[in-house]
């Protein structure tokens, strides 16, 4: 189905680049999966010989998810495509927001154990676009909660880039971000476990 995906992400993601990008989270997952990277010519040769028999679920799980991904982000992008200047502040903020979301190499990128919601949050863009009209006055209230959120973290991630470092609980952060977008602008989708400003704050308070 990798037509289908190259037209529905074509968007932002290049045929070519999708493909290797989803070839890389294949191979990267069959051959680690949630294993520790070998320290030694023995164990890399285990990986190795482990990896065959992983391809086959590995490859329908990602594609499986690669086409609820698609889906949604079409979907998406379409109401962002036909937003008037009503939704000019809430549709900058949800095209920031799929940006962090689906890019090139995203796949390859994104954790697999978080590839399974990205489609979940990608439809509460969609939900927030439609829920918007009706209620302008609720999504005003919270976004400027989203978006101080947003910049800490953006401004955060940034830092440890050029630093060359990597802390999990800012990558924690990073996804209870997403979750806490699903509890304001789409609770319909539900979050797997509770979430709030709130609790976001005291995270980032243990990451000072």
């Amino acid at each position: 189905n990798l037509n289908q995906l190259a037209m529905q992400l074509r968007s932002t993601i290049a045929p070519d680049a999708l493909k290797q990008d989803l070839l890389d989270a294949i191979t990267d997952r069959a051959f680690f999966g949630d294993d520790d990277l070998p320290r030694s010519e023995k164990q890399f040769i285990e990986l190795k010989q482990r990896a065959p028999a992983r391809l086959p679920a590995v490859s329908t799980g990602l594609l499986r998810m690669a086409d609820d991904i698609a889906k949604e982000y079409f979907t998406a992008s379409a109401k962002l495509n036909t937003a008037g200047p009503a939704l000019a502040r809430v549709a900058t903020d949800c095209r920031n927001q799929l940006a962090r979301l689906i890019y090139k190499g995203c796949f390859t990128a994104t954790p697999w154990e978080r590839m399974q919601h990205l489609p979940r949050y990608i439809k509460g863009i969609s939900l927030r676009l439609e829920k918007y009209a009706s209620n302008p006055e609720r999504d005003g209230k919270h976004a400027p909660a989203i978006a101080g959120l947003t910049k800490r973290y953006e401004e955060r991630a940034e830092k440890n880039r050029k630093a060359h470092l990597y802390d999990t609980r800012l990558d924690e952060f990073r996804w209870m971000l997403e979750e806490l977008r699903i509890s304001l602008f789409a609770q319909e989708l539900k979050t797997p476990m509770p979430v709030s400003a709130k609790r976001l704050e005291k995270l980032w308070e243990s990451m000072q």
